[in-house]
């Protein structure tokens, strides 16, 4: 049974809604790739709790807390970070797996752990369920089962890329969150390939987590991050001038080029 009261998430909710109605009201957001062909920023109704605690029943799974919130709270469908969510129904999982565990997916990998490890993944790993399209290949699944449960991964259909996980935070509520936050604070993430590998935040956001990343590629796309914003912030250039790694400064070179 799920307690709907915890006043965090009852808030994180009303704020994600808030920010889809003024992402909705803003003329420029109207023609978006995703929302002008798929959900044209609309909300389906609201999923009754009876409803999801059903499906769960015949499921034999318990969605995830932040989902659940996000179905009783924001809506059941509609508006989202790609192609648009599908309505939540009763019958809907009866050919998914979604009571399996995706081995790949019970802990966040660099690509290159990845490739020596797997190499390859299915379509639809166990214990996710397909939220939306991203962008060409790409899918967004919300881990239903197994250690990550409640979080989002990308995972390209034809199954030759590694699973990519959002920066920031992977949480489901705070991906929609993070998401909304990109687009009202005017950062360029169209369509939604660069929201996908870039960091969420202003320029110390961005500078925060290169100083805490340890993997290279994740200091490159911090990096390459920069170029989101309509002008190089002035907090860029102490912070790009001290780094030293010929690999970084390249990226650094790339990032005041597209300025240029």
């Amino acid at each position: 049974m799920h307690e709907l009261n915890d006043p965090k998430r009852l808030a994180q909710c009303a704020r994600i809604k808030d920010m889809i109605r003024q992402v909705a009201a803003d003329p420029a957001r109207r023609d978006d790739y995703y929302a002008k062909n798929w959900h044209h920023w609309k909300l389906s109704p609201t999923v009754p709790l009876s409803e999801i605690e059903a499906f769960e029943k015949r499921a034999k799974i318990e969605l995830p807390e932040n989902y659940v919130y996000y179905l009783t709270q924001v809506g059941g469908g509609g508006a989202s970070p790609g192609t648009g969510f599908s309505d939540f129904k009763p019958e809907w999982g009866d050919d998914e797996d979604l009571q399996g565990i995706s081995e790949q997916l019970t802990q966040v990998m660099t690509e290159a752990e990845w490739k020596e490890r797997y190499g390859g993944h299915r379509r639809e790993e166990p214990g996710t369920i397909i939220l939306c399209g991203m962008d060409i290949t790409y899918e967004a699944h919300l881990i239903v089962n197994g250690p990550l449960r409640g979080h989002i991964v990308y995972l390209d259909y034809d199954g030759d890329c590694a699973p990519m996980w959002p920066k920031g935070s992977s949480d489901f509520l705070d991906w929609n969150e993070n998401f909304y936050a990109e687009l009202l604070a005017g950062y360029e993430i169209y369509p939604t390939w660069q929201f996908m590998w870039q960091v969420p935040g202003n320029a110390e956001a961005l500078i925060q987590a290169f100083q805490q990343a340890e993997d290279l590629e994740y200091k490159k796309e911090a990096i390459w991050s920069f170029c989101k914003f309509e002008a190089l912030p002035k907090a860029a250039e102490a912070f790009f001038a001290g780094i030293q790694d010929p690999e970084l400064k390249k990226c650094v070179e790339d990032v005041r080029e597209h300025f240029h």
